[in-house]
């Protein structure tokens, strides 16, 4: 096979969401058809016991006993999820001797607000000092630079936060360095958690839903909140042949693209939606035919789904083959796209497409149905992964199949 030196490699991948811990176990119970939302437990919230979520069933100090991380009482757990998904990404790709010289692109909304929120007592009674440790881990920024001071990465650390499309936009900050030739290799996702804050705030939208999710169904009515992170290592194509690397997959396409229709809704036309997914099949050199696969942003709230849909159409039209995760994973905020890509990456590498679940009758504006039976042997080759922020900042990315 020829290589171009500008290709984009994914040559390690690191997974934690409610479908399990690391990649061949999300790989393999997503395969299963069967959702691991349930109803929430453990926040402390008025609200735990009322609506499902996807959870990762371990509290904080159970996570860092489990995975031997080094014991901080101020370790927030976006970033203990960071650091487990970033650990098994560089362990996978064989890349430790190397981080002298890698770049991390990091994503969060959320930061270190479950961290925070437990101090609000003492915040009102002033019982804290300025210098306290979880007035810094409220920066998005502080999970970046956790990881930088961890493993002693050499590169630049970049932060991202544009809503749910973050960990897409790090991608693409990764595949544009590479290509550039700035960085030869860049670990890029996100991760966020679940706090009171985040289910107060999405409630105060009236977008979850008690329910399990319906991403794209007719009667859908909001999304149910999730958790999790994930990263992957991309590496410029030569710099990974010449330490005899093998890639997972090929970032092949990429597009940002801001619309202004809507603070926190999206263009009812799919209008943000439409040139993201363009941008990255004409990014990528590909043609929408090319494209056997299309793991949507997909959050089961009323504006999203009928924008994503109406755009899919205009795109691909009523052929495409098309699911969301969420109904698996829940919706992983500024992860979601991190998530959405490694288990792309999954599919692509054992051929499989993961079933669509709720599905009962599709949206009549546009009168697609996703996926709803599992499928092997598809000959998967290329699959895009859309993700669309409040602001409208929509990003879709592309990976192909590595021969």
């Amino acid at each position: 096979m020829i290589i171009d030196r500008s290709e984009v490699w994914v040559t390690g991948v690191g997974i934690i969401s409610s479908l399990g811990t690391g990649f061949k176990e999300n790989i393999y119970n997503i395969k299963s058809g069967q959702s691991p939302l349930k109803i929430l437990q453990g926040l402390n919230s008025i609200h735990d016991g009322k609506y499902i979520v996807g959870q990762i069933p371990l509290t904080d100090l159970e996570l860092i006993q489990k995975h031997h991380l080094d014991y901080d009482e101020n370790l927030n757990r976006t970033s203990i999820m960071a650091s487990i998904a970033f650990e098994e990404c560089l362990t996978s790709a064989n890349a430790k001797s190397f981080v002298s010289s890698i770049t991390i692109a990091c994503a969060t909304t959320v930061g270190g607000m479950s961290s925070t929120e437990s101090k609000f007592d003492e915040i009102i009674r002033k019982e804290y000092t300025p210098d306290a440790v979880f007035i810094d881990e409220m920066d998005c920024g502080n999970m970046g630079r956790m990881l930088q001071n961890q493993y002693d990465t050499g590169g630049e650390n970049f932060t991202i936060s544009t809503a749910c499309s973050s960990a897409s936009n790090s991608i693409v900050l990764g595949g544009r360095l590479i290509r550039s030739g700035k960085s030869k290799m860049v670990i890029a996702g996100g991760s966020d958690s679940l706090s009171k804050f985040v289910l107060n705030g999405f409630l105060s939208l009236k977008n979850v839903d008690k329910e399990a999710c319906r991403p794209f169904d007719a009667s859908r009515s909001g999304l149910n909140l999730g958790e999790g992170a994930a990263f992957l290592l991309l590496e410029e194509s030569e710099h990974a042949r010449s330490r005899n690397a093998k890639p997972l997959a090929i970032l092949k396409g990429y597009c940002n693209v801001n619309e202004t229709y809507h603070m926190t809704g999206s263009s009812p036309d799919g209008d943000g939606a439409l040139l993201a997914m363009k941008g990255a099949v004409e990014n990528s050199g590909l043609t929408p035919e090319d494209i056997d696969f299309v793991h949507a942003h997909g959050t089961s709230t009323i504006d999203n789904d009928l924008a994503e849909s109406v755009a899919l159409n205009k795109l691909f039209g009523r052929e495409i083959s098309f699911a969301s995760s969420k109904c698996y994973t829940g919706h992983t905020l500024a992860a979601s796209g991190a998530i959405s890509s490694v288990l792309s990456i999954g599919m692509l590498d054992e051929d499989f497409i993961y079933p669509a679940l709720n599905f009962n009758e599709p949206i009549p504006e546009s009168g697609l149905t996703p996926n709803i039976n599992f499928m092997s042997d598809t000959g998967l080759k290329n699959v895009m992964i859309n993700s669309f922020g409040f602001g409208g900042n929509n990003t879709s990315l592309i990976f192909s199949k590595a021969e």
